[in-house]
């Protein structure tokens, strides 16, 4: 699965399931890009203790997204760096299309 995104569509309802690397106690709070591997890095400066740095990244997710943090929750790796969000109100392809403009413009 190298080089592209791991997504899986569920069916019926308005949700983006996304796979994230992230990366704590980093310099910045930045979206890196899409890893060899299909994970979207996502570094954050916060420690991984007291979800912190779980945290951390969903605000990071719902800026690129421009979304409130409120529609985004982690479904799986709560202590773990890989980790599984669900973007609710946001079907599977527009949120991988939004990604890709908002990816595209960082470059």
């Amino acid at each position: 699965m190298t080089g592209t995104p791991k997504t899986n569509r569920r069916p019926g309802g308005d949700a983006f399931v996304l796979w994230v690397r992230a990366r704590p106690r980093s310099r910045t709070d930045e979206v890196l890009g899409w890893g060899k591997d299909g994970f979207l890095e996502v570094q954050v400066r916060a420690v991984p203790e007291r979800g912190e740095a779980n945290r951390s990244c969903r605000s990071q997710l719902a800026r690129l997204l421009n979304i409130p943090p409120s529609q985004i929750s982690l479904e799986k790796g709560k202590g773990s760096v890989h980790k599984k969000y669900r973007i609710e109100g946001l079907a599977q392809e527009d949120g991988e299309r939004i990604l890709a403009e908002a990816l595209g413009k960082k470059g």
